[in-house]
């Protein structure tokens, strides 16, 4: 089910070791030129990031800009362990769990175009296909989400990294801020609840011990 919706892969803001190292650089000494084009390089990739886990373009800009404010602020204590793209989801992952912990009412269904893309542009859209085809993913993409909604945020967000972003369980690990046995106990949690909730059944599951750590950096910076 959800090998369903898993996306390409591709990074649309490539960039070398050396390059990247001088861009961070440039950034930290305060240039106004770097941080532009740290912003214009990976706008997409972030708004891409954020509207995946969220299925929702409502407030997206705003998210976004809230996302570049946490990178600029936390770039002095960025060390370079992870790629700048790898850092960034990390604190897109954080904004996108304050928004669900906020937000009342579920998403509008995702139509797999949207799941496919790399960036948020609806202009991108797949290759047409059948009305009937069509309508049957559509409803599986309807199902997959409305179950994920149900989940409680933790589970949540380390089903969609590792079913549907195809994340391993220690990249997943640095992006919450945990570590992978954690992931791996959480994930298994998550799977059973979300087939769970796809076959009819109540959500929850009552022998779960609670997890005290919290979820993410809340300033979304390195360890």
């Amino acid at each position: 089910m959800l090998g369903g919706v898993k996306r390409d892969t591709g990074s649309l803001a490539a960039l070398g070791p050396a390059d990247e190292a001088d861009l961070i650089a440039r950034c930290k000494a305060d240039e106004r030129a770097a941080h532009d084009e740290l912003y214009h390089r990976f706008r997409r990739q972030v708004a891409g990031n954020l509207y995946r886990v969220l299925g929702d373009r409502s407030d997206l800009d705003d998210l976004v800009q809230e996302v570049f404010v946490i990178a600029f602020r936390g770039l002095q204590r960025f060390r370079g362990d992870a790629r700048l793209s790898t850092w960034l989801y990390r604190i897109c992952v954080n904004v996108a769990l304050g928004k669900i912990r906020t937000r009342k009412r579920r998403p509008a269904a995702i139509g797999v175009a949207d799941l496919d893309t790399t960036s948020a542009d609806p202009s991108l859209t797949e290759r047409p296909e059948t009305p009937d085809r069509t309508l049957e993913r559509r409803q599986e993409q309807e199902r997959v989400y409305k179950a994920l909604e149900q989940l409680a945020p933790k589970k949540r967000i380390v089903l969609y990294l590792h079913e549907i972003e195809g994340l391993d369980l220690k990249e997943i690990a640095y992006l919450v801020d945990s570590n992978p046995v954690t992931v791996r106990t959480r994930l298994f949690y998550a799977r059973r609840e979300f087939y769970r909730i796809l076959a009819g059944e109540p959500a929850g599951d009552a022998g779960e011990a609670a997890e005290p750590e919290p979820l993410v950096d809340a300033g979304g910076g390195e360890p």
